[in-house]
């Protein structure tokens, strides 16, 4: 078992959120309330394509140097294009502060 193998909701667990290279954990534990409720409310699966990320990673993947991803107040989504549409609705209705949709990226950006 892995050292963040914990589950946080029904459909989520720590180790989704860990940065990328070197597995450290930062998050807010809103943003766990909050993405389940889309995930509820969405009805199909919702991975998480980003999470936390330290600095060294925020850097390599040329995020903002006030990403919110810094803080764990932020997750990146995997969505298809028909599906950001449908997430943005509900994220707007939970109070998300930064909704930004990848388009052709097949993700979106979730934030608190």
């Amino acid at each position: 078992m892995r050292i963040n193998d914990i589950r946080l909701s029904p459909h989520f667990r720590l180790m989704e959120f860990e940065c990328r290279c070197c597995g450290a954990v930062k998050l807010l534990p809103d943003l766990i309330e909050l993405l389940e409720a889309i995930r509820s409310g969405f009805g199909r699966p919702m991975v998480i394509t980003s999470g936390y990320r330290c600095a060294g990673h925020n850097r390599a993947v040329r995020g903002s140097k006030r990403s919110l991803h810094l803080l764990g107040r932020a997750a990146d989504v995997r969505a298809d294009m028909e599906e950001q549409m449908e997430i943005e609705s509900l994220a707007k209705n939970m109070g998300f502060s930064e909704i930004i949709c990848g388009n052709k990226s097949h993700y979106i950006h979730l934030a608190l």
